[in-house]
């Protein structure tokens, strides 16, 4: 669609051609309100800031164009002045042509209601923080020298090297990944800015066709890249099972396509250490001992994800349970026994006590009784932990 500009004064200032279609896509899978989405995305298409009085015949004019589908009628938008906002005119993203399964926007208060319900690792979200806050906006490292030494240390000369690229590691339902999709909910309230999360999807193994499976995932980076033009802030690049695509090149069974798709990872991992916005890659494997050394040695941190401790499990009765008013020795039987016990080397995982005890507990009580700690003791002795996960 052909949009015209006006000035105040309703004088012609020229036209530019925008596709409301993918504004309003990636409006919708950014998140939020659309149509507020829509015409922040809009503004920095046009390269203009639009004045509020337009803003709400803008907000009118798209929510006729997304009922009807189209328009006849030309979209005049008025500017706020006439100077451009940026002389680079940023990268309009269409989110249904990359090769994410799903883009967020932080902040976003239902990612930050879910990061808040891993409980159990105050300690780990606190680390990450840093880490991640250091490594998305690697001014702070510079602030607070100069805050608290005068100067810029010789210390920080060790950041600037590393990748900005982290593993989280560890056995299946402790968490990782759930902390992986939510905590750029945490890093953008952290470091006051605005941070996109994108998740590849899986079907960047492509078909077995030679070389498909190297071209999506340098495809996936290029999008990465895209995005964080498009909206001028840092970008998580996530990738779930990271075990499928970079595993070990020196596996004498890797089928050559796998290394052309192993080393397209690697490159990416390189090149997005010159994005002008920093971009930062994080995996999420529970068999970390088969992804390739060359790419577990670019990783700037890695955390290991293990089964929540007696502690832990007995943050989360305590938590989910609260207004039941159990005793303190009820809550720790329910810890201990849903941990190591004999004949079981292993306890539950934090996915197993949330998914699994807690809403079987009280399926046990609902509709006729009482939710009581019997209830939710016999569950727990009924219902088995997930197995650890194995090699072979």
């Amino acid at each position: 669609m052909r949009i015209k500009l006006v000035d105040d004064r309703q004088r012609h200032c020229g036209e530019v051609e925008c596709d409301l279609d993918a504004i309003m896509t990636q409006a919708e899978q950014l998140g939020g309100d659309i149509f507020a989405r829509s015409i922040s995305i809009m503004e920095e298409h046009i390269g203009f800031a639009i004045s509020e009085s337009s803003k709400v015949y803008v907000h009118k004019f798209l929510r006729q164009f997304m009922a009807m589908g189209e328009s006849k009628a030309q979209l005049i938008i008025q500017i706020k002045n006439t100077e451009k906002k940026t002389r680079d005119k940023p990268v309009l993203v269409d989110i249904t042509t990359t090769s994410f399964e799903e883009v967020v926007t932080f902040p976003n208060k239902q990612y930050q209601e879910r990061f808040e319900r891993l409980v159990g690792l105050d300690a780990l979200k606190k680390q990450v923080q840093k880490e991640a806050a250091v490594l998305l906006a690697p001014e702070l490292l510079q602030k607070w020298s100069k805050q608290h030494h005068g100067v810029e240390l010789s210390a920080l000369r060790a950041f600037r090297d590393r990748y900005p690229f982290m593993i989280f590691e560890g056995d299946v339902g402790t968490g990782k990944t759930e902390f992986a999709e939510t905590f750029g909910a945490s890093i953008a309230d952290a470091i006051n800015k605005k941070v996109t999360l994108a998740r590849m999807s899986m079907k960047s193994r492509g078909n077995g066709v030679v070389g498909e499976m190297s071209k999506l995932i340098t495809k996936a980076f290029q999008d990465a890249r895209a995005i964080s033009d498009s909206s001028k802030a840092p970008v998580i690049l996530l990738l779930d099972e990271a075990d499928s695509l970079a595993q070990s090149r020196e596996e004498s069974q890797m089928h050559h396509e796998d290394r052309a798709g192993v080393n397209a990872l690697i490159q990416g991992i390189d090149h997005v250490r010159d994005a002008s916005y920093p971009i930062l890659v994080v995996f999420c494997t529970n068999r970390s001992q088969a992804i390739d050394p060359a790419i577990k040695r670019r990783a700037a941190v890695i955390h290991t994800f293990t089964r929540p401790n007696l502690e832990q499990r007995l943050h989360v009765f305590q938590k989910h349970f609260a207004e039941l008013n159990l005793r303190p020795e009820q809550y720790m039987e329910l810890a201990e026994l849903s941990g190591e016990i004999e004949g079981r080397s292993y306890g539950f995982t934090y996915s197993d006590l949330i998914t699994r005890i807690i809403p079987q507990a009280v399926f046990s009580a609902f509709p006729d009784s009482r939710l009581t700690f019997e209830i939710i003791k016999n569950v727990v002795l009924q219902l088995k932990p997930t197995p650890q996960f194995k090699e072979g």
